[in-house]
């Protein structure tokens, strides 16, 4: 079981580094930290190895995007913690589909910024908890 897990894990870095860069993958521990905006509030999450079926249980969306959305921040997330809809950092990832320009969405900062067609859905699921960053910023 060990190699999903790590497969998952490198996918997951993979497509981070695609979405902009490997600036966003902090050096706080063995785990990547990307950096999600929901509703114009920055999180920091924490990648962490999960091992369950996709099909079980209900998913956030979860939205990479090109050269990044506001201030090069790869990701955006549909809900955040507080939210009545938040599922806990269980993820399901959206990618920029090809041909839509890279930088179309460089200041999005939620969800509503986004036209949800310009992505596709991936096969990827996992588990990424949100954690406030000081400031909201």
């Amino acid at each position: 079981m060990r190699k999903p897990k790590l497969a998952l894990t490198a996918t997951l870095i993979a497509l981070l580094l695609v979405a902009g860069g490997a600036h966003f993958l902090k050096a706080q521990g063995p785990q990547p930290r990307p950096q999600t905006w929901a509703d114009c509030e920055l999180f920091d999450g924490v990648v962490t190895r999960t091992d369950f079926k996709p099909t079980a249980g209900n998913f956030d969306e979860l939205y990479a995007g090109g050269s990044g959305f506001k201030n090069g921040v790869p990701l955006i997330s549909e809900s955040k913690p507080g939210d009545a809809d938040y599922n806990g950092g269980r993820w399901h990832m959206n990618v920029l589909k090809a041909g839509v320009p890279s930088n179309k969405y460089a200041n999005a900062c939620r969800v509503e910024h986004l036209d949800v067609a310009d992505f596709e859905s991936t096969n990827q699921y996992f588990e990424c908890p949100l954690l406030p960053r000081q400031g909201g910023n």
